[in-house]
């Protein structure tokens, strides 16, 4: 009874022991894996702004719309545009919680707003905001746009319809809906298969508008809350309704209100399988996997799609984790499905991510197992036998076997046959011979292993080492291959070498390839010609071609880019397709293709627009495309037959691939077909005829046209509308003038799967040549500086597959030609050019009529030129010729009043006539300079009060002999100015001459000086004569206008105001003029007195005394100079000489030359010449003191002869005065530069020169002075020219050189000067005032001095004999009449601490 008990406890705790976990085992077997599905997402999908996303679009071009939270975003796969009211565009929507999108068939995309709606016009790229009391404030969660074309808003305050006609909105609720429908808060519009529009409130239910009969109908409430969030149909044609806490839920009779059920699918936190939360966002359906897409709140559910529903379907759920594959967020507010089968999850705080399920045509061996076991899943080399077993070369770790049935993998240490065999080196490939099906092994640095399958397991394996047997090359193998004979080829590090089908061994070793040997050059496949030629791959010298005679000798012929026949030298695997075409695949460039035409192979690779650069593997499968492994993915290529028509289709890793990057020799083709690629992380394997091609989604769109790199959208409207009327992606045509030859057109094929791996192809017809192919890396196309014209841009893309779309985006493109080369300007052109024909015929005839009239008044104006200019030159030399006899009056007159002094009255009346013509001649020399601008202005500072005064003092006798009362009035006095005297001078001068000339007896004139208040001198002239006419005053300035002088009964040159004038503005200054016929005239002066108001180089610091100045007003400037500075010479110092010196006068003129002869020979002995050349033979003939020379002379002027005299060694120490007419300054400084010691201006007073002649001869004699008491000769301070200096300076060196040598004398002293004894003694005396004896003895006295002061203790015998005197008292006595003073008294009275012994006795 017991042991019954017992047998049934134990059977009910199996049963309870059951019942617990076989619902755990069941529910751990049908929740789905979490990571089934690869959630991705991008760098540009990183950088939105906001992850808070609330809807995700496409729009009916392909563009993606991202709503978020923070403004709305336009993606086309390569980059964002943003919508959003900011500080670069403020208030562009009504606000930036952007809720959804919609586009309407007029391209118009609907933006729905946490308030308000706008809409933008993606034609024109202009954004409308909806001012509507409808809209405004009004929350759009969603907007639908149905089959029929009608536009309907769900919003927080009803349905509403947009009313194209009236720009309103229709709201759908109440009456217009039968009393069924309230106006309620929409959160949901959807369309079903029939038209009908499903409506899901917020806690009002859910309806539906029957678009058949119109009637609205009302569903049974579904969930507490009443609930109808979201309303979603599958292909199926099931409704699904998602609540808001309500869970998902299905309907069931969903078109019949009133026998409608539903099942419910909820949260259960008890079932894994549960839909993971109860609020329901958002609904779609994934077509790859026919399976029902839920976004909640807590995650991703997804429920695969039955005929048959029952409530306790399994969901599998994504949540977000740390893997990098899996969803954000949790918040899935929105699901999208696109034209390519891409769903897109949008979140609230995790951005946007993407999923592809669309399954892969490619089966992957990811080789889990050997990854386990090796810790590598990299396939070197593949093999498929003809048992199926699919061996594998695994890394750097040897090889193993897979038996696709079964799934076990067998490494080679676990098989017995290989059991001798440890470390098997990487396996390059591996083939089964064809005839005895024995497997052979190429390993890296291991030689060659030959597996016999059907031997005995130790006798199954062996291996074979290049120095065991002769038939291999080397033992780094990298390739074997088995051609029609059945030959095995083995492609080395040491070349090529065969094993013949009965064993024997045939070498190439010492064939020559290039400048190498075959044994060296590193082979790595081969494969067999059509003509049974061999082809040999290299990484090192591109392709070889071996070919044997009948003889059996073989050739070696090789393509290398370094002879030209193959773009590179590095050949990664050669192959033969099934039409007997050689192909190679390079690293690096691609693939090649053999023309037999011409020995060379072909690059196709960058013409056919081939992806990558490396071509690892080539194999053909059953139809004859090429499979080409790639680091760029696995690529099929279709060829025709012509050649011409290629076509490819890239595939990656999207498409199932293990990785993009494939590996050399790691490739099979099984006999059904099936093929095999390798690489690093398993292999594929696949049927090349069951792949799906995937069409294009959506056609290629230009996203955006730049101009000078600045978006169309950032460009002002003016120019926007100028280039095109629409936006970029609907624009047919673009125009752009001159200004904006600059522009970039972007585009995108809206392919999202891989678009990094989408291809562009464009060509600007008209400019471009051929297609430009470019990545999505670079997808625009860039121009500049295009000729005008009418050009074709076409464009087109390949998806990622690289399938290119048969259709073609074509633009016009107008570049307008700049202004300058429109048809108007060439119209323009035209018209100009006639009417400057027209104006050229007018102007020619009219030239015609009036030559003769121009020709006539040229020939007056000529006339008048000559006139004038004669007229003044003229003047100007007669100045010259009438300033020497000038001279010769006033001389003779000043010889008169010295002899005859008692006709006092005749010498005044005499003198004053000679000083009016003076005075003419130097205004007539003033105004010469004017005409030339050698007029120079002087200013210095000074009393013009005083000046004004003393001017005008001499213009009383004149105004009282003519009975004319004379008024001067200067205020302030004094009046410190800075002027120049003698401009100011000749002003007054004239101005009171005309005043006087001009005024009748008992007239007035007064002159008034004052003071303005910008500091300028005010001078005003005035009288009350007959005055002057309106027309004569605008010639009054006019060069030689003389007015009506006539009729006054005066005389003038019509020089006189217009020299003023000149003068004035020189001294930057104004003069005005005014007068009244019958009043009188009023001339007035304004002066500036500033020092800031001129030049430095037009101020002097110092003015001439005003006694010297006024001494004698007929004098200029210079003139006055040489007198006040002879005469305070002749003050100093008496002018008696001492005795007669020798002058030489020389003149043209006769009458001035005996003049200056009379009246200088008292005084001087006279010698005379008439030219420079008489001159210089009376200078080498007599002792000649002084010369006086004229300038202006026949055959030798005195500048010549100046220069002579100064130049010629025994002539340069005579003084030189010059005399002039001249008195310009350049004049002055010709004269100076020529050597001139004085210059002294016609005419001249002939007691100034007889002064000039006295000063010069004195300072000669003081030069004689000064060289005496020197000590040290110093030329400077005697003013010595510089062949004197030389002279004397040689003479001095002479003696100091013979200082001690009491023989030394005038003799010796000549003979080392190498001169005569007359010449020597003149310059000597005429330089130094001393004799042959004095000169020496001066110098030996002063040397004297010197011993003195640098010897501080001496006898004075000794100094007498170290400056060369035999006798010391005779020293002493020579030493006191040279200084006046003995030697010891020189020491005691010039040197200190100094002590003499006086050895001498004086008597």
């Amino acid at each position: 009874m017991e042991a019954m008990l017992t047998m049934k406890e134990k059977v009910r705790s199996i049963i309870f022991c059951f019942g617990i976990f076989f619902p755990l085992m069941c529910q751990a077997i049908a929740t789905p894996k979490s990571n089934s599905l690869m959630f991705k997402s991008s760098s540009i999908l990183n950088s939105l702004p906001s992850k808070d996303v609330q809807s995700v679009y496409q729009d009916r071009d392909g563009y993606i719309w991202i709503s978020t939270r923070n403004g709305l975003f336009q993606y086309d796969g390569y980059s964002l545009t943003t919508y959003k009211s900011n500080l670069f565009r403020v208030d562009l929507l009504t606000n930036n919680n952007v809720f959804c999108v919609a586009e309407d068939t007029k391209h118009r995309l609907w933006i729905g707003t946490y308030s308000g709606l706008n809409v933008l016009d993606k034609k024109t790229g202009v954004i409308r905001k909806i001012d509507n009391p409808e809209m405004n404030g009004n929350s759009i969660p969603q907007i639908l746009i149905t089959g029929d074309e009608r536009i309907l808003f769900a919003t927080d305050w009803g349905v509403y319809e947009y009313q194209e006609d009236t720009d309103d909105f229709l709201c759908y609720g109440g009456e217009n809906t039968g009393n069924v429908m309230p106006r309620t808060a929409i959160k949901s519009l959807f369309e079903d298969d029939r038209g009908d529009i499903w409506i899901g409130t917020w806690d009002a239910g859910l309806y539906r508008y029957e678009k058949k009969t119109g009637k609205y109908f009302r569903y049974p409430q579904m969930n507490a809350q009443n609930s109808a969030h979201y309303v979603f149909q599958d292909s199926r044609k099931n409704i699904w309704v998602g609540t808001w806490r309500g869970g998902l839920v299905l309907l069931k009779d969903a078109y019949q209100p009133d026998k409608t059920t539903w099942i419910t699918y909820r949260y259960d936190e008890k079932n894994p399988a549960s839909i993971s939360d109860n609020i329901i966002y958002t609904l779609s359906e994934d077509l790859n996997t026919h399976s029902l897409w839920v976004g909640t709140r807590r995650g991703l559910s997804v429920l695969p799609l039955t005929d048959n529903y029952t409530g306790a379907e399994v969901f599998s759920n994504y949540y977000p984790s740390e893997s990098d594959s899996s969803i954000a967020s949790d918040e899935v507010a929105s699901l999208l499905r696109d034209r390519q089968g891409l769903m897109w999850v949008g979140m609230i705080g995790g951005g946007v991510n993407k999923v592809s399920t669309r399954k892969a045509d490619f089966y992957w061996d990811q080789l889990l197992e050997v990854k386990r076991m090796l810790k590598t899943t990299s396939v070197r080399s593949i093999l498929l036998d003809d048992e199926g077993l699919l061996w594998l070369g695994i890394g750097t770790y040897g090889l193993g076997v897979k038996d696709r049935q079964t799934g076990k993998f067998t490494y080679y240490t676990q098989m017995p046959e290989f059991a001798r065999y440890h470390g098997i080196s990487t396996v390059m490939s591996m083939m089964q011979h064809s005839v005895t099906g024995h497997i052979w092994i190429a390993a890296y640095d291991g030689g060659v292993y030959e597996v016999d399958k059907h031997a005995p397991v130790a006798q199954r394996v062996k291996n074979y080492y290049a120095q065991d047997v002769d038939w291999l090359a080397g033992s780094c193998v990298f390739y074997i291959y088995e051609d029609s004979k059945h030959n095995l080829w083995f492609a080395t590090r040491n070349g090529v070498s065969m094993r013949t089908a009965d064993g024997k061994a045939v070498r190439f070793d010492n064939l020559q390839v290039g400048s190498s040997l075959m044994k060296n050059v590193h082979t790595m496949y081969l494969t067999e010609g059509s003509d049974g030629d061999m082809w040999v791959a290299s990484n090192t010298h591109g392709v070889l071609r071996l070919h044997c005679d009948d003889k059996g000798n073989y050739t070696v012929s090789d393509y290398a880019a370094t002879n030209g026949k193959l773009n590179s030298v590095y050949a990664d695997c050669i192959y033969k397709d099934t039409k007997g075409r050689i192909w190679v695949g390079t690293g690096g460039s691609g693939l090649n293709l053999y023309d037999e035409s011409t020995d060379t192979f072909l690059p196709v690779h960058a013409k056919w627009n081939l992806p990558g650069d490396a071509v690892v593997g080539i194999q053909s499968d059953k139809e004859g495309n090429l499979w080409l492994g790639t680091n760029a993915g696995l690529i099929k290529l279709t060829i025709a037959d012509d050649m011409e028509n290629v076509t490819f289709r890239l595939y990656t890793t999207v498409d199932g691939l293990q990785d993009n990057i494939f590996i050399r020799s790691a490739q099979a083709v099984a006999a059904d077909g099936e093929m095999f690629f390798g690489g690093h992380r398993g292999y594929n394997s696949f049927y090349p005829e069951k792949q799906q091609e995937q069409n294009f989604s959506s056609s290629v769109i230009v996203t955006d046209i730049k101009i000078f790199n600045q978006p169309w959208g950032n460009l002002p409207v003016k120019e926007r509308m100028a280039i095109s009327q629409l936006s970029p992606g609907f624009a047919d045509e673009i125009q752009l003038d001159y200004w904006h030859n600059n522009f970039s057109i972007e585009f995108s094929a809206l392919e999202y799967v891989n678009p990094d791996r989408n291809q562009y192809a464009y060509q600007l017809a008209g400019f471009d040549t051929d297609w430009q192919y470019t990545g999505g890396s670079k997808r625009f196309a860039y121009y500049n500086n295009l000729k005008p014209g009418t050009y074709t841009f076409r464009l087109k893309a390949s998806n990622a597959n690289g399938i290119w779309d048969e259709e073609t985006l074509r633009m016009e493109v107008v570049i307008l030609p700049p202004p300058w080369k429109t048809w108007w300007a060439y119209t323009l052109y035209i018209i100009c050019i006639c009417v400057m024909i027209y104006y050229t015929f007018r102007v020619v005839r009219n030239r015609i009529r009036l030559r003769n009239a121009l020709h006539l008044r040229e020939m007056e104006q000529a006339k008048a030129e000559e006139v004038n200019h004669a007229k003044l030159q003229f003047f100007t030399n007669i100045t010259h010729e009438l300033l020497t006899p000038l001279t010769i009056l006033s001389a003779s007159v000043d010889e008169l009043k010295r002899t005859a002094p008692a006709y006092k009255e005749q010498y005044r009346v005499m003198n004053n006539n000679i000083n009016r013509l003076i005075r003419l001649l130097q205004q007539i020399l003033e105004f010469r300079k004017a005409e030339t601008g050698n007029l120079k202005l002087r200013v210095s500072q000074g009393d013009l009060a005083q000046f004004v005064h003393r001017s005008l003092d001499s213009f009383r006798p004149l105004m009282k002999k003519k009975d004319i009362q004379f008024r001067i009035s200067c205020s302030p006095e004094p009046f410190n100015a800075y002027f120049d005297p003698d401009k100011l001078d000749k002003i007054l001068y004239n101005l009171l001459s005309n005043a006087s000339k001009y005024n009748r007896s008992g007239g007035m004139v007064s002159v008034e000086l004052s003071a303005n208040d910008d500091r300028t001198a005010r001078l005003v002239v005035k009288d009350n004569g007959p005055g002057i006419s309106a027309e004569a005053q605008k010639n009054l300035f006019k060069r030689f206008y003389e007015g009506d002088y006539r009729k006054f009964k005066t005389i003038g040159t019509g020089i006189g105001l217009s020299l003023v004038r000149d003068l004035i503005v020189l001294h930057h200054g104004t003069i005005s003029v005014e007068s009244e016929e019958g009043k009188g005239t009023v001339f007035t002066v304004n002066l500036p007195v500033l020092r800031m108001s001129y030049a430095e180089d037009e101020i002097e610091e110092s003015l001439p005394t005003d006694a010297e100045e006024t001494r004698n007003e007929l004098m200029t400037e210079e003139f006055k100079d040489d007198i006040s500075d002879d005469i305070e010479e002749e003050n100093e110092e008496s002018v008696t000489p001492k005795a007669l010196r020798s002058l030489l006068i020389v003149e043209d003129n006769e009458e001035l030359l005996q003049l200056m002869t009379k009246l200088l020979g008292a005084d001087y002995i006279i010698h005379t010449a008439n030219n420079g050349k008489e001159a210089v033979e009376v200078v080498e003939q007599e002792e000649i003191d002084l010369i006086v020379s004229d300038v202006m002379m026949p055959e030798m002027d005195g500048i010549e002869f100046c220069q002579y005299i100064k130049n010629k060694f025994e002539t340069s120490h005579i003084p030189v005065i010059l005399l002039t007419a001249k008195n310009k300054e350049e004049d002055r400084v010709e004269a100076y530069e020529s050597g001139a010691d004085g210059f002294i201006s016609k005419p001249f007073n002939l007691s100034v020169l007889h002064a000039r002649i006295s000063n010069l001869l004195r300072s000669r004699e003081r030069m004689g002075k000064d060289f005496k008491k020197q000590l040290v000769f110093e030329a400077k301070e005697l003013n010595y020219t510089s062949v004197d200096e030389d002279f004397l300076q040689r003479a001095i060196d002479c003696v100091n050189r013979h200082l001690d040598e009491p023989e030394f004398d005038q003799a010796r002293l000549l003979e080392e000067m190498h001169m005569a004894k007359s010449t020597f003694f003149r310059k000597l005396k005429s330089l130094t005032g001393l004799s042959y004896v004095s000169f020496i003895r001066n110098i030996r006295m002063k040397a004297a001095c010197r011993i003195m002061e640098e010897q501080k203790h001496i006898r004075i015998s000794e100094l007498a004999y170290a400056v060369g005197y035999n006798d010391p008292r005779y020293f002493s006595n020579s030493f006191k009449k040279e200084f006046g003073m003995l030697p010891s008294e020189y020491l005691e009275r010039f040197t200190s601490n100094c002590t003499v012994e006086d050895d001498v006795s004086e008597s």
